[in-house]
């Protein structure tokens, strides 16, 4: 996914990029003519699927599944972002977390009212 993530976010100026992963289409409509970003997408929505599965769930007991990715300024390499994530079961229950580009859980700051909002359900 990286680095066509980055590189397709700044060329649309956006310091932030979200995606569903419950969308049948996973790649925002915005980026879709960039072929390696819109396969890795769907790679990776087909493995989170996997990872559901493999722990007995399925899609179908979750409400929304997104990612907010965003791009500091002063992360210059087009492989590093912070990912936040955030899944809401069936009942309502959030489930939300964040890493920075070298995996350490960082704190959420607004990016759980931004997936929220993305995601329909706050």
């Amino acid at each position: 996914m990286h680095p066509h993530l980055k590189k397709a976010a700044k060329a649309y100026a956006e310091e932030t990029v979200f995606i569903n992963l419950l969308a049948d289409e996973p790649c925002p409509h915005r980026f879709s003519e960039i072929a390696p970003l819109k396969a890795a997408l769907n790679s990776l929505k087909l493995r989170f699927i996997e990872i559901l599965k493999s722990e007995g769930f399925s899609n179908s007991e979750l409400k929304a599944a997104v990612l907010m990715f965003e791009f500091p300024e002063k992360y210059v390499d087009d492989y590093c972002s912070n990912c936040h994530s955030l899944l809401v079961n069936t009942a309502g229950k959030n489930y939300a977390h964040a890493v920075n580009y070298m995996g350490a859980s960082i704190s959420p700051n607004n990016a759980l009212k931004a997936l929220t909002s993305f995601a329909g359900t706050g």
